[in-house]
């Protein structure tokens, strides 16, 4: 047990009533009890306090909320008075905060007030600390805005408050398997590490930047996680501006004499499957969790794709969990995505070849399902290729209109401002010597735009992923070694140009489609929903059919690609087949055996 202080609840609100611990956190005093924060508002705006609670379940967990003019908490407490059993509370008038917080509201008319009591993560810090996790017990937990929006309920509407705890690289796991359960108390973290995705910053020493509360430190071997906090609560008042209103003190909260073990038999609270954390960027930090049934089907979606039906050595490009992290970076923070394709070969029109186009196409479906916005990047003469992703949506392959750019011999004209990914799939990477050359050593240079230079001057705030089958593609740099090793013509052909995440696979097309599957698999997750949602609305899975073609859509696709005169890469001729493996026997299998896969319970 922790060290943090050993007090009952009954002991620690009549200390409270007294007037004793003003301004005192009740961080790590009751371990293993639940605590509350505390928002009261007058009856009229009850209903709509209620319905934020509602829309916002993450931070805000309601717990309890009293009849109008009701001082006490029965189901919670017993002898307890909601105006003098806090530490310290804080009056609001017309949503400005006093400067001076109270230390009873014994003074204020009350017949008309409702007290409603919101789920803490102190609940479970006990549970944290007896894990090796280090909580500074002597001060409050560092408290920040974030950049989350709150769904809002008449007037209430705000971002979301976060509270920070400095988690052991080695411990995330544990810590999620500690708190998934505990939703009443603001369950798992809502962000693990990477705090700038939330608008949470460091100051020049290294520290987070924090709003309420204790210092931000973060020590080395740690990882800041991120819980939705009950201060939202708080926050709501401000932005409400109504004439009175009231809260607990950020760090104030009310003690329950329910055991936290115990809550589950007052409110209803989900059970999740068993939770794992998944490092999707080492550099920046950023750390994602999901089930260990979902990580199992990445695992196996992986396996499907990795298939080598032409020899090409691709065992050796291959590295291990990328394409989980790809799927997992996808779902979590994709907002605006830019797909990169075409890879001309021919003299003709169309002059791409088929393999990407397809894939390409699945990807701007499952992330459009996804609420992400989608761009298709294309060579300024890729006239054919424009115009068929243009009718993508009428015919039923995506589900609405996903723009083009252009690119030509610069990149100049793509604003990248508003992407916050970049995937190219099958796009033809410059080798060393900056020519383009196909798998056979072929230079076909002149027919190819300089969409490199995206991927090279990304920036920070952009993750470039790239999907390969051979070596010479946009992303493939990363494995350069052992293409310029393994790969026939290698020492040519091999991208110069890497990516962040790297999905090599035995044909690009499967890439794009078991990423789509990936996305699915993921948003039947509810571990990982949670996440991506930040806590705010409600587990609403989407029907995978909604985000993958069905098989009998799928070859709808494949034809009216054939018939719009896009040739295989390895034949030149206009068939069902990609790559030189027929449609029926190899593809469709391909397709059935990633569909299985997301279906599978």
């Amino acid at each position: 047990m922790s060290n943090c202080g050993m007090l009952h609840p009954v002991d620690g609100r009549k200390s409270y009533r007294l007037g004793e611990h003003f301004k005192q956190s009740t961080f790590g005093l009751f371990p293993g009890f639940l605590q509350t924060n505390v928002t009261i508002v007058p009856k009229k705006y009850a209903e709509s306090f209620r319905q934020f609670c509602q829309r916002n379940p993450g931070p805000c967990p309601l717990i309890y909320e009293s009849a109008p003019g009701q001082t006490e908490a029965p189901t919670l407490a017993q002898d307890s008075d909601i105006r003098t059993d806090l530490p310290t509370y804080q009056e609001y008038q017309h949503g400005k905060p006093l400067q001076d917080p109270s230390q009873n509201l014994l003074e204020h008319p009350w017949h008309d007030m409702v007290t409603f009591h919101l789920g803490c993560s102190f609940s479970f810090d006990s549970k944290l600390l007896d894990s090796g996790i280090k909580l500074d017990c002597s001060t409050n937990v560092p408290m920040c805005i974030s950049n989350i929006a709150c769904q809002p309920s008449g007037p209430f509407d705000c971002n979301m408050a976060v509270s920070m705890r400095p988690v052991p690289v080695h411990l995330l796991t544990r810590v999620l398997e500690l708190s998934v359960n505990m939703d009443f108390a603001h369950g798992a973290p809502i962000q693990i590490g990477s705090p700038e995705d939330i608008g949470v910053r460091y100051d020049k020493e290294g520290e987070i930047l924090v709003d309420f509360g204790g210092a931000g430190v973060v020590p080395e071997g740690c990882v800041p996680c991120f819980w939705a906090c009950g201060v939202t609560g708080n926050l709501s008042l401000r932005s409400a501006k109504l004439p009175q209103s009231f809260s607990h003190y950020p760090g104030s909260m009310f003690v329950t004499d329910i055991r936290s073990d115990d809550v589950t038999n007052l409110v209803n609270s989900p059970t999740y499957p068993t939770p794992i954390v998944v490092c999707t960027d080492s550099k920046k930090g950023r750390y994602v969790p999901l089930s260990v049934p979902a990580l199992s089907k990445l695992g196996e979606l992986q396996k499907i794709i990795t298939a080598d039906p032409g020899n090409r050595g691709l065992e050796h490009l291959i590295i291990p969990g990328e394409f989980g992290k790809v799927c997992l970076e996808l779902s979590s923070r994709a907002r605006v995505v830019g797909i990169l394709l075409g890879f001309p070969l021919f003299d003709t029109d169309p002059p791409e070849e088929n393999d990407g186009v397809a894939g390409a196409i699945y990807l701007a479906r499952a992330l459009q399902t996804l609420n992400i916005r989608v761009k298709f990047i294309l060579d300024e003469s890729a006239h054919t290729l424009m115009q068929c992703l243009a009718e993508c949506a009428s015919k039923g392959f995506t589900h609405e209109h996903a723009p083009c750019v252009t690119v030509g011999c610069d990149s100049e004209g793509v604003d990248m401002a508003d992407f916050t990914h970049l995937i190219a799939i099958e796009r033809p990477s410059p080798a060393t010597d900056g020519r383009y050359y196909t798998m056979s050593a072929r230079d076909v240079t002149s027919g190819v735009g300089n969409m490199a230079e995206l991927f090279r001057n990304a920036g920070q705030h952009i993750t470039t992923i790239g999907i390969g089958d051979g070596g010479n593609e946009l992303g493939m740099g990363k494995v350069r070694e052992s293409v310029v090793s393994y790969i026939r013509h290698g020492g040519t052909i091999a991208a110069d140009v890497s990516a962040d995440l790297l999905v090599s696979c035995g044909v690009s097309n499967w890439g794009g489609q078991a990423i789509a599957a990936g996305l699915a698999v993921l948003q039947s997750c509810p571990v990982h929903d949670r996440y991506r949602r930040k806590g705010i609305g409600c587990y609403s899975p989407v029907s995978s059919t909604k985000i993958l073609l069905s098989p009998e859509k799928d070859r709808q696709l494949h034809e009216w690609l054939r018939d719009k005169g896009f040739r295989d890469g390895c034949t030149g001729r206009c068939d069902l087949t990609v790559d030189g493996l027929d449609y029926q026997e190899v593809h469709y299998r391909i397709l059935l055996e990633l569909n299985k896969v997301v279906d599978k319970v």
